[in-house]
């Protein structure tokens, strides 16, 4: 019987290899970037949500690779973009602040300019560069146009509809009024980033309806269409009943993005199997699980964990989800990596191509994430099971928890695991002294009485 296993294998072997492999697929030359501001891994049902709230990013995903584990360099958007767009952890971009202050005033370090950005990258490959962000923290003047040859300079905060608006009107710039038959004819690198599902969280119909069956009677009780601000001051105490009345507003906002990024991609052809579509977040939100609202506060979860997904059906294998823990830093070599250009020097993330192949088996480093004051001062690894975060301000704090065990990290283990604490403190220090300095910089105030009125509208300013 071994003897005729033996002979089987052996036949089985030789059919593999007389079998003519196909030929490697040519790089795309279509690539398209999306990004989704404050919205949480876990939100998005091709994560495992339930109910479903993004059915068409499921279809795409299922032909795509899903990272279950993707992490965020940072819990808010200036380091978190600045790390996605320059492959680099912020204490070396340097973007680790932004201010939205009294009246007309915005203050913020600029993405310097000596660092390439993904759309520099690109843009030396001979693509044509199209940026549409929705976020006044990437607002052109702010360094974010590096690269790009078309760029949505305002960056206003806009509703997903209006996004799509703006993405048409640059690709009309780019190709002319026939953009819709011409603008796959060549290279181009397109990024969209939409606002949705940061609050001010809007009860977005038929949707809330299916998420919150009694928003109609009782919807006093419900945060909706309330600025952050105007939260904290209405429910000064957040607990699990008023995270429990503001997700349901949180999903039919997600939805919503769902549904007019569907309509955008049908126009585009975005499902086509020769484009390379890569789906991210930035971070997540916090729905008092740890007693607090919003992003920025800490490094917890439900601020780091960010969807991620990459689909090429032409060039890549698809319905895997991959578990191992990855970064945001990861996309820019792995685009690179996938579109055969050369990345840049010093990039600080891993080409996830190698994971891809493998479907999750290539050993890999621990995953890092940062905060800066004025923020609390938090540093946080991301290694095995384990994830440790330190203040590193006044309070000096240590958490550890098994998140296996405890997804939710309510129970710190620190104290009960001195020795484990100790060396990933060890580990963590060790990639915080080894990462290099920002470049010097200034931080640009920018004054507009248009940016006024709308930073008044959001209640970023009074």
């Amino acid at each position: 019987m071994n003897e005729l296993l033996r002979a089987v294998s052996i036949l089985w072997i030789a059919v593999a290899l007389a079998v003519p492999r196909a030929a490697p697929a040519a790089t795309p030359s279509i690539v398209v970037l999306v990004s989704v501001d404050t919205l949480r891994a876990d939100f998005v049902s091709f994560n495992g949500h339930q109910p479903v709230t993004t059915p068409f990013l499921d279809g795409l995903a299922r032909q795509g690779i899903v990272f279950r584990t993707a992490y965020s360099t940072s819990s808010w958007t200036p380091p978190a973009m600045a790390s996605l767009l320059t492959g680099l952890y912020p204490t070396s971009h340097g973007v680790t602040t932004g201010n939205i202050q009294h009246l007309d005033h915005v203050e913020q370090p600029p993405l310097p300019q000596s660092l390439t950005t993904l759309a520099e990258m690109f843009h030396g490959a001979g693509y044509t560069t199209i940026g549409v962000p929705a976020n006044r923290h990437l607002m052109a003047r702010l360094g974010f146009a590096q690269g790009f040859d078309f760029y949505y300079r305002d960056a206003a905060f806009l509703p997903a509809a209006r996004v799509n608006d703006q993405v048409r009107k640059k690709l009309a710039e780019a190709f002319g009024s026939h953009w819709r038959r011409t603008w796959k004819h060549g290279k181009v690198f397109l990024w969209i980033h939409y606002f949705d599902p940061h609050d001010p969280y809007i009860a977005r119909h038929p949707w809330i309806d299916r998420y919150a069956p009694d928003f109609r009677r009782h919807r006093k009780e419900y945060p909706a269409n309330l600025v952050m601000k105007e939260i904290k001051i209405r429910f000064p105490h957040p607990d699990a009943a008023l995270g429990a009345r503001i997700r349901p507003l949180y999903e039919s906002e997600v939805s919503y993005w769902d549904a007019q990024f569907k309509q955008l991609a049908t126009e585009l052809g975005l499902a086509d199997p020769d484009i390379l579509l890569v789906f991210v977040a930035d971070h997540g939100e916090e729905m008092a699980e740890h007693g607090a609202l919003g992003h920025s506060q800490s490094l917890h979860e439900e601020l780091v964990r960010v969807p991620l997904m990459v689909r090429w059906p032409e060039g890549l294998p698809h319905g895997a989800h991959i578990m191992q823990p990855v970064s945001i830093l990861d996309l820019m070599p792995t685009m690179a990596d996938l579109a055969g250009i050369p990345a840049p020097p010093g990039l600080q993330g891993q080409s996830l191509v190698p994971l891809m192949a493998e479907n999750g088996n290539p050993r890999r480093g621990p995953v890092y994430m940062e905060l800066f004051p004025p923020k609390p001062h938090l540093l946080a690894i991301r290694q095995g099971p384990w994830k440790l975060i330190r203040d590193i301000g006044p309070s000096g704090g240590v958490s550890l928890y098994s998140l296996p065990a405890d997804p939710g990290e309510h129970h710190n283990l620190a104290s009960a695991r001195p020795k484990l604490v100790s060396e990933l403190q060890r580990t963590m220090a060790r990639w915080y002294r080894s990462l290099p300095p920002a470049p010097s910089q200034k931080n640009i105030p920018l004054k507009n009485k248009e940016i006024e009125e709308e930073l008044r509208s959001l209640g970023y300013i009074h």
